[in-house]
């Protein structure tokens, strides 16, 4: 690279990073063609997600993957082209996005001294952000307001529901678990709902009385032992 370094439009740091960006493409085309077809779901920090059961048969493919691996490709195309006409190469590997990647990653001598590169790292990596963003939503806020509570309270809920619930809530009903639904049954402080329901549902409760109860029955506390 030093007997080419006064010819290259990108510095060190720039190029290292552009090689970085460029090989964390196949295995970022890899994530997008899985969520793109809907076999996974993931969170934030690449958790998979447990499909729920839909309430509405969903699209075989998800059109927002498959926009973000359309873009990424276009960016690479572009990129190629420009390398080889200043560069007078001839592109004869994969027409696909890991290829047009790996094309570019093998000739990045010639990519850094292609008059404009300057925009490449930018252009690349906010195509690649935009990819990683579908594969990986951010979790959504939530915001639980008092209309929103109020209406809470009114449903009809088994124990793991409810627990559910009582850790978006937060607060005094994060203790609110499964094992402390049935506490509060058995202290007699809720009853569950009458059926008719399927054998082997799980009881149903209101909401609100199990809440109600939560609070108003204490929780044991540990005791600790003491030296004497």
């Amino acid at each position: 690279m030093n007997e080419h370094v006064d010819h290259l439009y990108l510095d060190r740091i720039d190029l290292r990073a552009l090689v970085e960006l460029l090989r964390e493409i196949p295995d970022l085309v890899e994530d997008l063609t899985i969520t793109s077809t809907n076999q996974a779901r993931t969170g934030a920090g690449g958790n998979v997600r447990a499909h729920r059961r839909p309430t509405a048969q969903p699209l075989p493919y998800d059109p927002r993957a498959l926009r973000v691996a359309d873009s990424l490709h276009a960016v690479l195309v572009s990129w190629v082209r420009l390398v080889c006409e200043q560069r007078g190469l001839e592109y004869r590997d994969s027409p696909t996005t890991t290829g047009l990647a790996r094309w570019l990653d093998r000739n990045i001598i010639a990519f850094a001294m292609t008059e404009g590169v300057q925009g490449a790292p930018a252009e690349i990596r906010a195509a690649t952000q935009a990819a990683w963003r579908v594969i990986c939503p951010p979790d959504a806020a939530i915001v639980l307001d008092d209309s929103t509570v109020a209406q809470a309270l009114t449903c009809r809920l088994n124990a793991a529901g409810i627990a559910a619930l009582a850790e978006e809530l937060g607060g005094e009903y994060r203790g609110l678990t499964v094992r402390r639904v049935q506490t509060l049954r058995d202290a007699g402080l809720i009853t569950p709902l009458p059926g008719p329901w399927a054998p082997g549902w799980p009881e149903q409760y209101l909401v609100g009385d199990v809440l109600e109860g939560h609070l108003a029955h204490p929780r044991r506390t540990r005791r600790t032992k003491v030296d004497r």
